[in-house]
């Protein structure tokens, strides 16, 4: 007999009615008014955002663009959606001739919808073949990553948009589907190139900016200028205040993601930066890029996360959970600056010791003083060394669903005599979306018929067949 925990649904344990109420309603939204906020900043989706971030600015520090840093084959494989997004942004944008037909308002409206239509069955038939055989939380990560790309009914951009990719960044190294050496592949690879896109998609469709008037940057997403100052943390060739200055800007535009942002707002908005992005310049004022960081992190916690605007429309689930964080921790924050960089290395290579310890005992001959042991953890099971990398975020360890809801395990052989059909399932799965979403419809292109803009769904064509 399988020597593997089996879950009696009969009994209604705390565990076993949380995963199974992720699995039937899915990812939904749960801030709607002020109260809700308030959960939200006490929610363990709430400091896993803030632990992801800073985790991530201090792995990204002193890190260049143009030099090499790891990059798994999975990292790759979800590099490669974003390859299809750009090809159908090619496809469908609009046309010439029905601009000078049609007020264009309407017809850059009407091409973004489909774009958005196309993208969504794109985005999960994509996730299939680049998490292959991790698809537990597929569904979550999917309804994430479409969130992403702005608004379809309101026809906007905001830092919302900004915060759901952030939860897919998060969500992935949740699930352990990313691991602690795409750290700093999944900030200068992964999600430079969604901003690429979101400028694309920005400039290709005019939409607007939906953000909290509070927030002192101007522009469709804060994240990057976070990470663009923590990069620039540790042996920065020039100050805050020289950045924007010509030579500065074609020297390492291809280096430093401020660098590259500075360079976009002056082709795109002209004039100095005083002028374009004054609060941004003001930031910029100040004498490191430390402290640089310290003000843009100020400002986008208390006006971005922490703005009902922005998190009003966040969907919440399993991997980030809306449910309050029970224990005592601390938010994580990022520790920048040579600093801290020579306050590591020190502790990588003499790990810190009790103070009370008798400096005559040697903890290698007493197990229970082993100064890498962590009290609360079993001593049988492996402990992590100080040098070994860690994940920017804790992993989710979920209930094997399989067990007691139905779901065929994908190391397990299919039976092909079997009535149960884990397909049929899990598609019923990723159909857990707004009702009033226009693109609610779509999310397989085995199961969808896209033509001439309009959507056709499967269930008709079968229904047809019925008929006749």
């Amino acid at each position: 007999m399988s020597d593997r925990q089996l879950y009696n649904v009969t009994d209604p344990s705390v565990a076993v009615l949380r995963a199974s109420a992720f699995m039937q309603n899915g990812p939904v939204k749960m801030v709607r008014n002020l109260e809700d906020l308030d959960r939200w900043v006490r929610s363990q989706a709430y400091y896993d955002t803030i632990a992801y971030i800073s985790n991530t600015s201090m792995a990204i520090q002193g890190r260049r663009l143009s030099r090499e840093y790891p990059i798994t084959e999975q990292m790759r494989r979800i590099c490669e959606i974003f390859d299809g997004l750009e090809s159908l942004l090619v496809e469908h944008a609009p046309k010439v001739e029905e601009v000078e037909s049609t007020p264009p308002g309407q017809v850059r409206s009407l091409a973004y919808r489909l774009w958005m239509r196309h993208m969504v069955q794109h985005v999960f038939s994509k996730l299939d073949v680049a998490i292959r055989g991790k698809c537990q939380h597929i569904n979550e990560l999917g309804q994430y990553l479409r969130r992403s790309f702005g608004n379809s009914s309101s026809l906007d951009f905001g830092p919302g948009n900004e915060l759901m990719f952030l939860f897919f960044l998060c969500g992935l190294f949740r699930a352990g589907i990313l691991m602690a050496e795409d750290t700093v592949a999944a900030a200068l690879m992964l999600f430079r190139r969604y901003i690429s896109l979101v400028r694309r998609l920005v400039t290709t469709y005019t939409l607007p900016i939906a953000k909290n008037p509070r927030c002192s940057i101007d522009d469709y997403y804060v994240l990057p200028y976070l990470w663009g100052a923590a990069q620039l943390s540790v042996d920065p060739p020039f100050t805050p205040m020289n950045c924007e200055q010509p030579m500065v800007v074609e020297t390492h535009r291809q280096e430093y993601i401020m660098v590259e942002l500075i360079e976009h707002l002056q082709k795109t908005r002209g004039n100095q930066l005083s002028h374009v992005a004054f609060q941004l310049w003001c930031i910029l004022s100040v004498p490191n890029w430390p402290e640089v960081y310290r003000g843009i992190e100020r400002n986008y916690i208390s006006d971005v996360l922490c703005s009902f605007h922005t998190v009003q429309n966040a969907i919440f689930c399993e991997l980030m959970s809306f449910e309050t964080e029970t224990s005592s921790t601390q938010l994580e924050r990022a520790f920048l600056g040579p600093r801290h960089v020579a306050l590591e290395e020190d502790k990588e290579k003499d790990p810190v010791k009790d103070p009370d310890m008798d400096p005559d005992m040697d903890p290698d001959k007493d197990p229970d003083m082993d100064p890498d042991m962590d009290p609360h953890m079993d001593p049988n099971e492996p402990q992590p060394r100080a040098s070994e990398l860690q994940p920017p975020v804790g992993r989710y360890r979920s209930m094997e669903l399989d067990l007691f809801l139905g779901f065929q395990d994908p190391k397990k052989p299919v039976d092909p005599q079997s009535d149960d059909s884990g397909g049929d399932r899990l598609h019923m799965m990723r159909q857990q979306v707004d009702e009033n979403d226009p693109a609610a419809g779509i999310l397989f292109a085995s199961q969808t018929n896209v033509r001439s803009g309009t959507v056709e769904s499967a269930t008709n064509d079968r229904t047809n067949d019925h008929t006749q």
